[in-house]
């Protein structure tokens, strides 16, 4: 703070006065800080309280530094004060409170001020140029604290897309603590969780959503996650923006996050596979199943290996075809009239290849774990079979060659 030349121009009466009431500071500090917490119930909590003292303390002496004309010390009153002001806005609040405290300090040093002047029996009214003095440094103060809290609402604004982006790693990684600024946005009850494939380069423009969702980027994909009752909202807005397929799923507590997140890239690459029918909306709801059956692709290979092994060492052509009308007799236990007008195909020739699978498997058909288990395995496996995928087949080859 730089004093106006009024106030430099102090007498050596008040140079001397203001020495003497130097070591009285702890003693006016108790009284601010005192009426201060009584006044303002949020500076009497423990993590305030000593900032508060410091603040007080260190205001005070150097105020006196300022009028008892001894050399000046940097008592980083000033940078305190911005500090206190950053501190306020970046915690959403304003500044009428540290205002209402610097009003009630200047009462206080004002009341103590002329106590001492009345007791000093000198019967002289405290200069006018110190009550000014008083008031300006208080004002410098607030000042000071003015420029922190703009500063800290910018950073605020900065720092609320990084807390958003803390948290959307927190419930996509089902961190057990969700970080202490995860008020950036209110977790729902049930969360929808978006995975949304990015053409290369693209950049979609999803600010229609605002802040009723969190978006971060993964790789080559988006993730929104958004209150699953906003689904119809996240759809059009993604589909508006023209990036490519959206693999959906909903978590119905916060812990399921992860799981939602691992199903919606699943379903994904499922359509990828041929797994999935093409679509450009792929709800995991609708496909569970299936990713429940390719969660362990390992698994699969090797009850593949273990219980299709008969069906493996037919040819392309014939494994191909029995493994359908195996799949499809599975799924309905239908006639073969059915089976052949679902497949498209004579009923003479279902019973053809029915009296195959029986050659190939035999009494086995007959064992209600064996039929549980061939199911799930040819559910899982009959799609990439159809779409192209070989390694079944190749490492049954190698295994055999073996």
């Amino acid at each position: 703070m730089t004093l106006t030349p009024a106030h430099r121009e102090t007498s050596a009466r008040v140079a001397e006065r203001a020495r003497a009431v130097r070591r009285n500071v702890p003693e006016v500090a108790a009284a601010i800080t005192r009426d201060v917490r009584a006044s303002i119930p949020r500076y009497d909590a423990p993590g305030t309280r000593r900032v508060l003292d410091e603040a007080v303390s260190t205001a005070l002496h150097r105020f006196l530094d300022a009028v008892d004309g001894a050399p000046h010390r940097d008592r980083g009153v000033e940078e305190l004060f911005r500090t206190l002001g950053l501190t306020e806005a970046r915690a959403g609040h304003s500044l009428s409170d540290l205002r209402a405290a610097v009003h009630i300090a200047v009462s206080c040093s004002w009341q103590f001020l002329r106590r001492t002047e009345a007791e000093s029996g000198s019967g002289q009214p405290i200069r006018s140029d110190i009550a000014d003095a008083v008031i300006a440094f208080a004002d410098h103060l607030v000042a000071e604290a003015d420029a922190g809290h703009a500063e800290g609402a910018r950073r605020r604004d900065g720092d609320s897309l990084r807390a958003r982006a803390r948290l959307a790693e927190s419930l996509l990684t089902g961190a057990p603590t969700l970080p202490d600024d995860h008020d950036a946005w209110p977790v729902p009850s049930t969360v929808l969780v978006a995975v949304v494939e990015l053409p290369d380069g693209e950049r979609p423009d999803l600010s229609a959503l605002g802040r009723t969702a969190l978006i971060v980027r993964e790789g080559d994909r988006l993730v929104i996650l958004a209150d699953s009752a906003h689904r119809e909202q996240v759809v059009e807005t993604v589909a508006a923006a023209g990036t490519g397929r959206i693999g959906l799923a909903t978590a119905p507590t916060q812990s399921a996050v992860p799981a939602a997140f691992r199903w919606g890239r699943r379903v994904l690459q499922m359509v990828q596979r041929g797994v999935i029918p093409e679509a450009r909306v792929v709800d995991a709801a609708d496909h569970l199943t299936q990713v429940w059956l390719h969660a362990e692709p390992g698994l699969r290979q090797a009850l593949v290996q273990e219980k299709l092994k008969p069906l493996l060492a037919e040819t392309p052509n014939s494994r191909e075809i029995l493994s359908e009308t195996l799949l499809v007799w599975l799924e309905t236990r239908d006639s073969a009239p059915a089976i052949a007008a679902h497949l498209g195909v004579h009923p003479q020739t279902v019973r053809y290849r029915w009296k195959r699978i029986n050659e190939l498997f035999g009494e086995a058909l007959r064992e209600p774990e064996f039929i549980v288990q061939i199911t799930m395995i040819l559910k899982a496996s009959v799609p990439l079979w159809k779409a192209g995928d070989q390694s079944d087949f190749e490492r049954f080859q190698t295994s055999d060659q073996a």
